[in-house]
């Protein structure tokens, strides 16, 4: 035996401390015949004395003492070791990497870190935020372990898993002096010929959202300030008379400050289309990719956070945990209303 095992290690540290076989023994939870084993086993693989014995005294040789202070710093890394696959195991420890967008970031995170880091104190998080084709390359990469973000344009695939949170009613907001600011909702038309702010928004979206709200002379909506950055679009549309497309929850201080308030848009009240603005938010991780204990129990307190404070995943949308993805070919129903009239 060339190389000792970490139970003759600990044993000879018993010994080393004792220098009394039977103390040892019993520290080592061995008897004292197979403890006089071990050392005789360690004695022949090194072909020196470890200890000198008498029937009086146990005194360790220069040679023990140096094997004594190598097997004492490989014991504390054996246990260091331990420790830390307990705690990846448990959750308690390890990385996570985390893609979010602009307003997912915001909605669903805040509350989630915090119960993360209030249970799960050695966990570190790395946080990236982007546009959900920016993410999606990064998760395809192995760079994140899952990603949130608006799922109305991803589709799941085979390699693509896309959990429905919920759903969340876009509206717009502007100043308390802005022009527009006193309108009733239904009796004037809605923002036409504004500037707007928003995140990035897909194509198909800005076009229909422009259909919807375009006036005589073809003025719609025209976004003049697109940032991922939410806090720099709000801070625009507090100081301005940009009109900012984005969602109650990432506004709650600035609504019950009265920096903000929300516009109502006679356009948008309509049955048929009140659930234009209507954010669906999703979670996507990679199909077969085993996530680590810390993104697991992450995952789970969005999940949590997600059923707090979103609307249900309307008709049609993944359902959570989902293993197998629906036909393409099926349609979703048509989902209901989910934007009121504001009272």
């Amino acid at each position: 035996m060339d190389i000792p095992t970490l139970r003759q290690l600990q044993q000879l540290v018993f010994l080393a401390d004792e220098r009394h076989f039977a103390k040892a023994a019993k520290r080592a939870n061995v008897t004292q015949s197979a403890l006089s084993r071990s050392l005789q086993t360690l004695e022949d693989a090194v072909g020196m004395r470890l200890f000198d014995r008498s029937s009086r005294s146990v005194e360790i040789t220069p040679v023990g003492e140096r094997l004594v202070a190598h097997a004492q710093t490989l014991l504390s890394s054996a246990a260091d070791l331990g420790r830390e696959m307990r705690m990846l195991r448990s959750g308690d420890a390890g990385e996570v990497a985390v893609g979010v967008g602009a307003f997912t970031a915001l909605t669903l995170l805040p509350e989630a870190l915090a119960r993360l880091y209030a249970e799960h104190p050695s966990v570190r998080v790395t946080l990236v935020q982007d546009n959900w084709r920016a993410l999606m390359h990064l998760l395809q990469q192995g760079k994140l372990d899952f990603f949130l973000a608006h799922t109305s344009d991803i589709r799941g695939d085979d390699g693509l898993q896309v959990e429905a949170l919920g759903n969340q009613p876009g509206h717009f907001y502007c100043r308390p002096t802005h022009p527009r600011a006193g309108q009733v909702a239904g009796r004037e038309r809605g923002p036409s010929g504004q500037r707007f702010a928003s995140v990035i928004i897909p194509e198909d979206f800005r076009k229909r959202l422009n259909r919807l709200i375009a006036s005589d002379d073809g003025n719609g909506f025209a976004v003049t300030l697109q940032s991922e950055n939410v806090s720099l679009l709000t801070q625009v549309a507090i100081r301005s008379d940009i009109l900012l497309l984005a969602g109650d929850a990432v506004l709650t201080s600035e609504l019950a400050s009265g920096q903000l308030m929300r516009l109502d848009v006679k356009e948008l009240q309509e049955p048929r289309i009140s659930d234009l603005l209507m954010a669906q938010f999703g979670m996507l991780t990679l199909k077969g990719r085993t996530l680590s204990p810390a993104a697991m129990v992450l995952m789970d307190m969005v999940r949590a956070e997600a059923g707090r404070t979103l609307m249900p995943p309307r008709a049609g949308a993944a359902p959570p945990r989902r293993k197998a993805r629906p036909s393409s070919r099926t349609k979703p129903k048509p989902a209901r209303s989910a934007i009121k009239r504001r009272a």
